[in-house]
């Protein structure tokens, strides 16, 4: 398997053709020169529903975090997908869910992760899903995958406050959402509705900041399904479970 060279990843960077975070990222195994078979899509707000792409899969292991996506770990199943650059959309797909067919057989993966190194058509899966897709005897598959409508995922929507938010600087991210994410709102006691911009590390951003909270948030996904969650404090780094659900 084949590292994408360091001079390769500041040429890039150079070129703003890499996002910044990505260059914290841990080094993938797998090449890098398929080619996509099929449309491109990504799979956030752009998404082409119920087409499959045709193209390659490669794996590797997030060594700490949760990738690009800045969820505190990954998934407990070990079962998630890094895309390409163009299918990450600067953070559309993070949180969302893909349908992956193999040789072997299908797995369903979280998108938590960028693989900047890879071409649209080519996904980098966790060892544990590609191994039931193609098996443990093989360094690249051809796949077939799509994106999940109202995945299950049997638990309310979390956030946690970005370390270094304050009154005046707040950034925020949404965990267990299902569907990838259109927008997220953001209401102070007494105060209206702003709507958050997001960062390509799908953190939530409100640059001047919503005051000392706690919040009201209020998070719409890509198929318009929208839910409330109030009492959202400023406690950086602390993982807050709502009992709100999207679907």
């Amino acid at each position: 398997m084949r590292r994408l060279p360091p001079a390769l990843v500041a040429v890039l960077a150079a070129s703003s053709l890499l996002p910044s975070p990505v260059l914290a990222q841990s080094a993938r195994s797998g090449e890098s020169t398929a080619t996509a078979r099929g449309p491109v899509q990504a799979i956030g707000g752009e998404a082409i529903e119920g087409k499959a792409v045709r193209g390659k899969a490669t794996f590797y292991e997030l060594r700490s975090g949760g990738g690009n996506c800045s969820y505190p770990s990954p998934p407990a199943d070990g079962l998630y997908v890094a895309l390409s650059p163009r299918e990450y959309a600067a953070a559309a797909s993070c949180g969302g869910y893909l349908d992956v067919t193999g040789p072997k057989g299908s797995v369903r993966v979280k998108v938590v992760d960028q693989c900047p190194e890879c071409p649209v058509g080519h996904i980098d899966l966790s060892r544990r899903a590609f191994t039931r897709v193609a098996g443990s005897g093989r360094g690249t598959a051809r796949v077939a995958y799509r994106p999940v409508r109202d995945p299950r995922i049997g638990r309310p929507l979390s956030f946690r406050v970005k370390e270094g938010s304050s009154r005046w600087w707040l950034a925020v991210l949404v965990i267990d959402h299902g569907n990838p994410l259109a927008s997220v709102e953001v209401k102070a006691a007494g105060g209206a509705w702003r709507r958050l911009a997001r960062a390509d590390h799908n953190h939530w951003i409100a640059a001047s900041g919503a005051g000392r909270g706690p919040f009201t948030l209020r998070v719409t996904d890509t198929h318009g399904r929208r839910a409330t969650a109030g009492r959202v404090r400023l406690a950086p780094a602390v993982v807050q479970r709502t009992a709100a659900k999207l679907y």
